[in-house]
């Protein structure tokens, strides 16, 4: 079924590779990254500041009061808000030299969880890793190229992950990575016959999930048992994540890329690069603080 939902909001930000946006309840801000120019921007009141970075960046995380955690290619750092200062959180994380940091999210307890992926794009090294604290942190083989896609469950029973190169969307029990092994994952999209590779997803409070085709312009929303329930159609061909957002939860923010790299025929589309908010009549998950320790008091 296509959704008959409205664009309600374009941003004048036109990124390299937009990713990873997130929305602070608490604030009511809008953030997104970046990956390539690099850079973090905030958006509130329709007034965007841009964070300039040192390195790529992979991911962002809400952490303390005008404070984010960001993920680089192998390490963390603090971004301060108001100042725009960037401060080290703690030394290189102990994943393979040929895989770096992507998109992640944190569950419930504040915890991070983020994918890995192989720096080359070539082998299934990537890994998802819980991060509860600065000490106390795994990685699990997902044996992926480019890992993605990572969301939860409104009852944090499940984790969802999107295996871009696969073509695929797995669930996890949560629970099963307790006992440090990797657990067995159940496959819950199989995107091989689908226009462009599931990216970005965000859940909604009906438990279905909505999972971004990167190449394939378009969101496709998924019923809990893995149904195609519903799609919206971009006019954009290279949508890259999204997630919900604005004082109701009912606004889907949609980030994208522009980069000629990827794709020449971006430079000729207006939007490519831009966030893009829709309406889509139905709520989502409300964005999770971080509360992992890294020595600090930047988490709360």
């Amino acid at each position: 079924m296509k959704l008959d939902s409205e664009l309600v909001w374009c941003s004048n930000e036109a990124c390299i590779l937009g990713e990873n946006p997130l929305w602070d309840a608490d604030s009511s801000t809008l953030y997104w990254i970046d990956v390539v120019g690099p850079a973090v921007y905030a958006c509130k009141n329709n007034k965007t500041r841009r964070y300039p970075m040192p390195r790529p960046v992979a991911s962002a995380y809400l952490a303390g009061p005008e404070m984010l955690l960001v993920a680089l290619r192998s390490r963390f750092v603090w971004l301060d808000l108001s100042t725009g200062e960037i401060t080290e959180a703690g030394e290189d994380w102990p994943v393979s030299s040929n895989e770096r940091f992507n998109d992640g999210r944190c569950d419930q307890r504040g915890t991070i969880w983020i994918s890995t992926m192989d720096r080359h794009l070539k082998s299934q090294v990537g890994s998802i890793v819980r991060i509860a604290s600065s000490t106390d942190a795994q990685a699990f083989g997902s044996r992926a190229v480019l890992g993605n896609g990572v969301c939860f469950s409104p009852n944090d029973r499940f984790l969802y992950f999107s295996d871009t190169y696969a073509r695929a969307i797995f669930r996890y029990e949560k629970e099963k990575f307790a006992s440090g092994a990797v657990p067995d994952r159940a496959l819950f999209v199989d995107a091989s016959n689908r226009s462009g590779k599931p990216d970005g997803s965000a859940m909604d409070i009906d438990s279905c999930l909505w999972s971004v085709y990167i190449g394939g312009g378009r969101i496709e929303r998924y019923s809990p048992t893995g149904a195609l329930v519903g799609y919206l159609d971009l006019p954009v061909s290279h949508p890259t994540h999204c997630t919900f957002g604005d004082t109701d939860l009912g606004t889907l923010f949609v980030t994208t890329a522009r980069d000629p790299g990827i794709s020449p025929s971006l430079i000729e589309q207006s939007m490519a690069g831009r966030v893009l908010a829709y309406k889509v009549g139905t709520q989502g998950l409300r964005e999770q603080r971080l509360t992992a320790d890294f020595g600090s008091n930047h988490a709360q």
